[in-house]
């Protein structure tokens, strides 16, 4: 049952079926464990004692997956909306709104430098395409 709840929550939270698979199934690809958890998704419990302590490993790692991706999702959640900058989120005393105007200031500034350089090197290109065609001959 915890099978299936664990499998549900993961999918609810954007993983898919597959990844969670390949996750049950480890790096080794072990096929007995994705066994034990495909039959434990169907409600067929292990009979034997390896199988029922490899399910309740493979349970315990789903729910720590299962947390995880959970913080992941309420980290990307509080951060929505908010600008995210290296540069302007370390500047102290500033607050949301100048975080903003600060952020698109230095965007401009990063996007007006990048064309200047693009153009300087176009620029240069045809000067050294007109010199070696015409000049330098």
């Amino acid at each position: 049952m915890c099978a299936k709840r664990y499998t549900e929550d993961l999918t609810e939270l954007g993983m898919s079926l597959q990844t969670i698979r390949r996750n049950v199934a480890g790096a080794q690809n072990n096929l007995g464990a994705l066994t034990v958890y495909l039959n434990a998704l169907d409600g067929t419990a292990p009979d034997n004692i390896d199988d029922i302590a490899q399910l309740k490993k493979i349970l315990e790692n789903m729910n720590d997956l299962r947390l995880e991706k959970a913080e992941e999702e309420l980290f990307w959640a509080q951060r929505e909306g908010r600008v995210v900058s290296p540069i302007v989120d370390n500047v102290a005393g500033l607050n949301d709104e100048e975080k903003v105007e600060v952020g698109n200031v230095l965007t401009n500034i990063t996007m007006y430098g990048v064309q200047g350089a693009a153009w300087n090197a176009i620029i240069l290109l045809v000067i050294f395409i007109i010199l070696v065609t015409f000049v330098l001959r």
